[in-house]
């Protein structure tokens, strides 16, 4: 799975600069700033259940086939609710780009299909994931072919766009297949509903869907900012730069992913336990991420000029700022886990608050004066405050920043027993 994950990340990334070269800043801009529109607005109530709905498999397992249900058709109500709001939002924002309207409406089109991830955490729950890779892998290789003949074709950016959209359509047909050959037994939970699995469900999942908005706010209200303040163009060398970051965040979520049932594991053992399989993965995460920091850091506009050429050399400086940003992402993507298993899901809400409202008002301050390298710096800011040093402000949150400020020395306490 680890080897999918690499092939998939470099694959992606291969794709993604085609995409880019055949666009130009400009189009590639406006692709950006719609997706960026529909991951803030449509792109929380999935990812805000997930570990919610794994919670629930596991604690009432004579309700497993209700809980599949219900989240299917929470994700499915909620998605369409926010794709509403975020047509409402596009038309409000750049009420004379009729193209912006188009490419919101089949992003969010294609967002709605992911209710239908519900059922890929039922292989993901018994730990037969390498189902689901296969179902990914499938649709992922046959829609980045796709892609390379859109391009090859000429066929413009709002196929671009759908092909987006066909490739969640094929993961959403594989997981429900793979649910219906292989369903939860059954047998005990009756197949009525009266809304309360939902309820409890979502009562349990507001406060990390909050804590997801504001994440995603994190990571995309500099894209839609820069858009309305620097136009598309400007968007466009932004967000190549930002892929070289945050392509990097498959090799996190991977190891994360893959380290959850160990950590869920180690708390039911013992505190002690957990809190050093964190640290432990931790200092991976940190160390892997500045070891990919440090060569683009150095060589970013020559890694620009050679995938990119000339056209989008104003995306080097940008990524010599924001490429240290990795460090803090790879952190955030495992904090996620730690609050949801420590259930300290307010405590998440807060931070990823704090750090999202800062990340806006440093864009608000920086972009007028710098353009997409102020933006830059301000994301690096505001994700090492959700990262990091943020966590030192909440009394809730002091434990896990110091157990990360522990992990950064465990590479260093290795050396000095082996030297001396």
């Amino acid at each position: 799975m680890g080897t999918y994950r690499m092939l998939r990340m470099l694959a992606a990334f291969g794709v993604a600069v085609m995409v880019a070269r055949y666009l130009g800043p400009e189009q590639y801009g406006m692709l950006s700033y719609a997706l960026a529109l529909v991951m803030l607005v449509t792109g929380i109530a999935g990812p805000g259940m997930k570990d919610v709905l794994t919670r629930q498999l596991a604690e009432f397992p004579a309700r497993q086939y209700q809980t599949i249900r219900a989240g299917f058709r929470l994700m499915l109500g909620l998605n369409t609710l926010t794709l509403i709001l975020a047509m409402a939002l596009i038309i409000l924002l750049r009420p004379q780009s009729q193209i912006l309207w188009l490419l919101t409406a089949i992003l969010g089109l294609g967002n709605l299909l992911r209710a239908f991830e519900a059922y890929e955490l039922w292989y993901h729950f018994r730990l037969k994931m390498s189902r689901t890779v296969l179902v990914q892998a499938a649709s992922f290789f046959t829609f980045a072919l796709f892609k390379l003949m859109l391009i090859w074709w000429d066929a413009g950016l709002i196929w671009i766009a759908a092909a987006v959209t066909f490739e969640l359509l094929g993961n959403a047909a594989g997981f429900w297949l793979l649910y219906r050959k292989d369903p939860p037994d059954s047998a005990d939970a009756p197949r009525g509903s009266s809304f309360r699995t939902e309820k409890l469900i979502l009562s349990k999942s507001l406060p990390v869907m909050g804590g997801f908005l504001f994440t995603t706010a994190l990571f995309k209200a500099d894209q839609l900012m820069l858009g309305r303040f620097s136009g598309d163009a400007g968007l466009g060398f932004y967000a190549v730069a930002v892929q070289f970051s945050e392509y990097w965040l498959y090799l996190a979520a991977a190891l994360v992913l893959a380290s959850y049932p160990n950590l869920l594991a180690a708390r039911k053992s013992s505190i002690i336990a957990f809190e050093q399989q964190f640290r432990r993965l931790c200092s991976i995460l940190i160390y892997s991420a500045a070891a990919i920091a440090v060569p683009v850091w150095l060589t970013g506009e020559r890694i620009i000029l050679f995938f990119l050429g000339d056209a989008f050399l104003p995306s080097s400086q940008i990524l010599s700022i924001h490429i240290w940003a990795v460090i803090f992402v790879f952190l955030i993507e495992i904090l996620k886990k730690y609050f949801v298993i420590e259930n300290l899901l307010v405590a998440y809400l807060k931070i990823t608050a704090f750090a999202s409202l800062l990340n806006i008002g440093l864009n608000f301050l920086l972009i007028p004066l710098y353009g997409g390298t102020g933006a830059a710096w301000a994301s690096v800011i505001a994700y090492s405050a959700a990262g990091f040093w943020g966590l030192w402000l909440f009394r809730e949150t002091r434990r896990p920043a110091q157990l990360i400020f522990q992990s950064v020395l465990i590479p260093i306490k290795w050396l000095i027993n082996r030297l001396y």
